[in-house]
């Protein structure tokens, strides 16, 4: 059944064919070919970045099974299955609302607080009598309004729109931007145009690379993103939007997970993601069937075990040393650098 099931073209780390010689790289920019750097194949470990650790949680699992959305007839586009990692983003609308959104995140007006009220205080000290001291207050009372006024209505509005406006707030986009396809072994970018037709790009998971950017963002930190690019053709796939700019854990993390998602020769990767599915894919279930593992392990875990596990994982992905890795895909081709 196995074979069977899945494609000539699936990924299996320990059946990697032999790939022609790369001629160019001109699927990249010349900034990014002088400064990006290419992650190695296999190696990987069992790990997942954080959000997709946070994001799927046992709890918030629980709650997808016992609480329609009652949007569940609406097609988004994306799908998360033991097949298929379909990303898709919402319409316009839906991304300018989320955008706004952010702006009034509690933490970012925590954050900015913090040194508007020790200046605060510090004129206090500076000026202690009672008239210097009503002064400061009132220019106080006023720049906190200016700050939180236009933060909390970008808390509020996008709320209140979400909650009484779904059906207009909330849409699909035109369609999916790439999937990664276990089953089959390929990989495809989609290309929608604003008369709503679209073309598909299509190339075997083997035959793509996994880049590191690095990007330098006030006040001296650098951030980093991935993405895929064919090796052979234009075709880059951003996938590191999954996760933001973070850190360079975060991106090792991600390309362990989508190797491991998609090598036939293992399981699917053990996050309550993909709890739900395994016993829908042939080796993941012969794998569970062997060692006896429950087929609710994650969904019933209690919190405090939960807190344990989520620790763990996020010193696994803190302690990676991918860039040091031997690159297996140089057994199978030549790199044009």
């Amino acid at each position: 059944m196995t074979e069977n099931y899945y494609g000539s073209q699936a990924y299996r780390s320990d059946r990697i064919p032999e790939q022609k010689r790369q001629i160019s790289d001109s699927g990249r920019s010349w900034f990014n070919r002088k400064f990006d750097m290419r992650l190695p194949w296999g190696q990987t470990e069992e790990v997942a970045p954080y959000q997709y650790i946070n994001d799927y949680s046992p709890k918030v699992m629980r709650d997808i099974e016992s609480k329609p959305t009652g949007f569940e007839n609406i097609d988004f586009h994306q799908r998360i299955d033991q097949e298929r990692y379909r990303h898709a983003t919402p319409a316009f609308r839906t991304k300018l609302l989320f955008l706004i959104n952010a702006f009034g995140n509690p933490y970012a007006m925590a954050f900015i607080f913090f040194p508007v009220a020790l200046t605060y205080l510090a004129l206090l000290v500076k000026n202690p009598n009672n008239m210097g001291a009503l002064n400061i207050s009132v220019s106080y009372i006023s720049v906190v309004a200016w700050i939180y006024g236009p933060l909390i209505a970008c808390r509020v509005i996008p709320s209140f729109i979400f909650r009484f406006a779904p059906k207009w707030s909330i849409k699909p986009g035109k369609g999916p931007k790439w999937e990664l396809n276990r089953r089959t072994g390929l990989v495809t970018a989609y290309h929608h145009d604003r008369k709503g037709s679209s073309e598909e790009e299509q190339a075997p998971f083997y035959e793509f690379d996994a880049y590191l950017t690095n990007e330098m963002i006030p006040p001296g930190q650098v951030v980093h993103t991935l993405y895929l690019v064919h090796r052979y053709r234009p075709i880059l796939l951003p996938i590191g939007n999954l996760i933001g700019k973070t850190s360079g854990e975060e991106c090792f993390a991600l390309w362990d997970m989508f190797q491991n998602f998609m090598d036939t020769s293992r399981p699917l990767p053990d996050i309550p993601l993909w709890e739900e599915f395994r016993p829908k894919d042939p080796v993941t279930a012969e794998h569970d069937h062997q060692t006896g593992r429950p087929a609710r392990y994650w969904r019933d875990m209690d919190d405090e075990t939960w807190k344990q596990k989520e620790s763990e994982m996020m010193s696994k992905v803190r302690s990676l040393t991918t860039p040091y890795r031997p690159n297996l895909m140089r057994q199978h081709v030549r790199y044009v650098n």
